[in-house]
């Protein structure tokens, strides 16, 4: 596995930048197009059930806002890697619920009861999920990258004994221990902060 992109040829740098580029734009696109019809959709299923002008438009947010709540959840466990599983299920629980909900939602006003103008009614809030899916595990991939090459950095390194600083420095022990301590931040923000320096 790659870890640094340096590691790749020259010539494989700029597509892999410029895809990861793309997928940087094209996913929160879907993602906005996918939020904006089922809003749409889920909103015109609030007026058609009773709700008053007032407060139709709360109803989509408190179906996909939730969805997102979720894909956010999962997206910052992504990043922290470290985040108790009981937490990811819970947001992947939440995601698929409140997505069949939408689904429900979207598809149960639709124009026609034919199958396909049913399909395409529900299409919005599945291409809301599915994209930040994607995007997520894009995201978790390349995070899982540099954390490992974070942590291959910070391993390799290993700490001087105060006795050795004393007595390469020619130092006090306690300017050797503020010099060791120095280091051990000086690393850990090297390593941005993932993981522990002991």
């Amino acid at each position: 596995m790659i870890g640094n992109m340096r590691d790749l040829p020259l010539f494989l740098r700029a597509p892999r930048a410029g895809g990861l580029w793309l997928i940087g734009v094209l996913i929160p696109l879907a993602t906005l197009v996918g939020f904006a019809l089922s809003y749409h959709n889920l909103f015109d299923w609030a007026r058609t059930h009773g709700w008053s002008l007032g407060f139709a438009p709360f109803f989509p947010l408190l179906i996909d806002l939730l969805v997102i709540v979720g894909e956010v959840i999962l997206f910052v466990a992504a990043i922290d890697g470290r985040t108790p599983w009981r937490v990811r299920v819970l947001a992947w629980a939440v995601i698929i619920g409140f997505t069949v909900l939408s689904v429900a939602g979207n598809v149960s006003h639709a124009a026609t009861q034919d199958v396909a103008t049913r399909v395409g009614w529900g299409l919005p809030p599945v291409v809301l999920a599915i994209a930040l899916g994607l995007g997520l595990g894009e995201l978790k991939r390349q995070a899982g990258k540099y954390r490992q090459g974070a942590t291959a950095k910070r391993q390799a390194w290993k700490q001087d004994p105060v006795r050795k600083i004393t007595a390469d420095e020619g130092v006090s022990p306690r300017t050797a221990l503020l010099v060791q301590k120095r280091e051990r931040a000086a690393v850990k923000a090297a390593s941005n902060g993932h993981g522990e320096v002991k």
